[in-house]
């Protein structure tokens, strides 16, 4: 079986900085393809003189900004309308659906920038704060400025470490696993805590 770095390898010889950001667009419009394993091993062939350094760098920026609008513009124009036609199966009602509109008008630029260097959350959350109509222009810095330092993060990796491609891939993997998991017990707990704050208000009541 062909692992993925050969893959990827294959379509960095093909098509170059192309395919850079074409995976980071795939990537932030709902598709889960490895975009962080491309980065890396794209880092790993300019440091062995296959591709420019800054061009690797310059490709996975673009393509991660370019990557969270698609993401943002999914949710404000197509995901709105589903969510207030099927909320009800997820209790998402407009209380709910205004909460989220709080958060990323508050504190969503925060979410946005550190989602850039997490996988499955580079998917999600641009998506959600479309939904949540986060303002744009806010949306627009930190999806920026969260791409720039995901690029720097994974491309120096993969510079400096990409020697054994696949054990650094793998230790990737680990550690973004770790993470999704980290924020899926947070969000929990989170939830949690309100159902019982909702409960002892009802009681209360």
């Amino acid at each position: 079986m062909r692992s993925v770095v050969t893959t990827i390898g294959e379509l960095l010889h093909r098509y170059g900085y192309g395919a850079i950001v074409a995976f980071f667009v795939l990537e932030g419009s709902g598709v889960p393809v490895p975009s962080e394993t491309m980065l890396v091993t794209a880092a790993a062939f300019a440091a062995h003189g296959r591709l420019t350094p800054r061009y690797v760098l310059l490709a996975a920026t673009v393509g991660g900004i370019l990557g969270g609008h698609c993401g943002f513009a999914i949710g404000r124009f197509g995901g709105l309308p589903l969510v207030r036609r099927f909320g009800r199966l997820f209790r998402l009602d407009d209380e709910r659906l205004m909460r989220g509109h709080k958060f990323f008008a508050e504190r969503g630029a925060g979410a946005v920038f550190l989602s850039k260097s997490i996988a499955f959350l580079r998917i999600i959350v641009p998506m959600l704060a479309g939904v949540a109509q986060m303002p744009f222009g806010r949306f627009t810095v930190a999806n920026a400025a969260g791409a720039a330092v995901s690029a720097m993060i994974y491309g120096s990796l993969g510079y400096f470490f990409g020697r054994d491609l696949t054990k650094l891939e793998h230790h990737i993997a680990l550690a973004t696993m770790m993470s999704v998991v980290l924020v899926a017990l947070i969000v929990l707990v989170r939830v949690v805590r309100g159902r019982r704050n909702s409960d002892l208000q009802d009681g209360r009541a």
